[in-house]
C-alpha cells in the first residue's frame, strides 16, 4: 500500500510539474508576443511621424517656390535660376533630350546545356552597374521603368523582381538616360560585365532622338537634409 501511495504521489508531482512548465511557456510566448506587437506599433509609429514631417516640409518647399516665383522684379531672377538649376539636379524636374533607352529582359532560354535557373533571370546589380556606367559617360537624367534615379534612389532584388524607388518591377527594365548618345553606346559596348551578362540575358541599346524623362514623384526624405551655406551666412 505505501508502495502504491508512492507511484500516486510521484505521478500527481508530475502531472503538476508538466502544468507548470505548460503554464512557463505559455507566458513566455505571451511575453515575446507582446513585445513584438510592441516593436510593431513603435515602427509604425516612428514611420508615420517621419512621413508626416517630410510632407510638412514638402508642404513649406512648394509655398517658398510659389512666393517666389510670384515675387515682382528682376533681382530675384539669378535665385530662380539656381532653384531651377537645383531642381534639376535632384531630378524633381523632368526633362528630355537626345539619349539612349536600355532594354534587359529575363533570359527566354538556356544559354549552355545545364545552365543554373538563376544566371536566366536580370540581377540587381546588372542594373545597379549600367546606371553607373551611363552616369559616367554623361548621363544627366536616367530613369528605371520610369522611376527617376535620384541621389537616395535603391536598386536591390526582391524575389524575382528588382525594387526601385521602393516599388517592385518584373522583367522588362527599361532604362532611359538623357546625355551624349554617342558616348552612352561607346560606354556600354565597351564594358566587359555588361558583354558577359548579354551572352545571359537580353540586353539592347538604342540611340534615341529624344528620350522623355520624368521627374521624381514620390516623398522626398529631408531627414539628413541642411539649410545651404551662402556667403552672408558663412561669414
Amino acid at each position: 500500500m505505501a508502495s502504491q501511495g508512492w507511484k500516486i504521489g510521484l505521478g500527481s508531482i508530475a502531472v503538476i510539474l508538466g502544468l507548470l512548465v505548460s503554464q512557463q511557456i505559455r507566458l513566455v510566448g505571451a511575453l515575446h508576443h507582446t513585445t513584438r506587437v510592441q516593436q510593431g506599433r513603435i515602427l509604425t509609429f516612428l514611420v508615420t511621424r517621419t512621413l508626416q514631417g517630410n510632407h510638412t516640409l514638402e508642404a513649406q518647399v512648394h509655398r517658398l517656390a510659389s512666393r517666389l516665383n510670384q515675387e515682382p522684379g528682376t533681382n530675384l531672377a539669378p535665385v530662380r535660376r539656381q532653384l531651377l538649376q537645383a531642381q534639376q539636379l535632384a531630378g524633381l524636374q523632368g526633362t528630355q533630350g537626345p539619349g539612349v533607352v536600355v532594354t534587359i529582359r529575363d533570359a527566354t532560354g538556356k544559354s549552355y546545356p545545364g545552365e543554373p535557373s538563376i544566371f536566366e533571370l536580370v540581377h540587381d546589380q546588372y542594373i545597379l552597374h549600367i546606371v553607373a556606367v551611363l552616369s559616367a559617360a554623361g548621363a544627366r537624367a536616367i530613369t528605371i521603368n520610369n522611376q527617376r534615379v535620384v541621389a537616395t534612389t535603391a536598386i536591390f532584388c526582391a524575389g524575382p523582381t528588382i525594387r526601385v524607388n521602393g516599388i517592385n518591377y518584373g522583367s522588362p527594365f527599361i532604362i532611359r538616360a538623357v546625355g551624349p548618345s554617342r558616348a552612352l553606346l561607346s560606354a556600354m559596348a565597351q564594358d566587359p560585365d555588361i558583354q558577359g551578362w548579354s551572352q545571359l540575358v537580353s540586353i539592347r541599346t538604342a540611340a534615341v532622338r529624344i528620350v522623355r524623362v520624368a521627374a521624381y514623384r514620390l516623398p522626398i526624405d529631408f531627414s539628413v537634409a541642411k539649410p545651404a551655406r551662402t556667403a552672408k551666412s558663412a561669414r
